[in-house]
């Protein structure tokens, strides 16, 4: 009968605490949502193996054995996972209507200030309507002497018409900025 030669434990033989380090890593990406690639580089890293070995390892022999604790890992997962959406979903109201209030009111404050400005535009058209309407009184009238000369008038009057036509403007844009 022929002799079976037994051959010698190989120096890289995975030991039980090398298996044990390569699931605890698996389990911790698969509860965190990484991915069981990364965790083969990472074990690849720690272990001193390659990260193929790693999956080889793990798929051919270890994943059998902690079925149990994978399915608990996802379920963790899986609770982490609801627990970030209903964290964002309860924050991200309260951040977007901040921002809306603080919109809000620069709008506010632009608006005020157009008002204003308006305002001050319609005094001064008011102002300058005003004056024409003398000088144009004083001319029909024929008055003594006309404190404006036909150039100064027309120049007024020009003046006056870019003022009403930069209200009209504003104006507007202030309607067309409301709605």
């Amino acid at each position: 009968m022929a002799s079976v030669e037994k051959s010698p434990v190989r120096s890289d033989a995975w030991t039980a605490e090398d298996d044990e380090r390569l699931a605890q890593l698996v389990l911790r990406h698969i509860r965190t949502g990484s991915t069981q690639l990364k965790a083969f580089e990472e074990a690849a890293e720690q272990l001193g193996r390659t990260a193929a070995a790693c999956g080889y390892r793990w798929n051919g022999v270890i994943r059998k054995r902690y079925r149990d604790e994978i399915e608990a890992a996802k379920a963790e997962r899986k609770a982490l996972h609801v627990k970030t959406q209903t964290q964002k979903a309860a924050t991200a109201p309260t951040a977007s209507m901040q921002e809306v209030i603080r919109f809000l009111q620069t709008y506010d404050e632009q608006y005020q200030r157009l008002r204003e400005y308006v305002s001050a535009i319609e005094r001064e058209k008011s102002e300058l309507e005003a004056r024409v309407r003398a000088l144009e009184s004083q001319l029909r009238e024929g008055g003594p002497e006309l404190p404006l000369s036909p150039e100064q008038l027309e120049e007024d009057s020009r003046t006056l018409f870019a003022i009403m036509e930069r209200a009209r403007k504003l104006l507007a844009e202030n309607r067309s900025a409301g709605t």
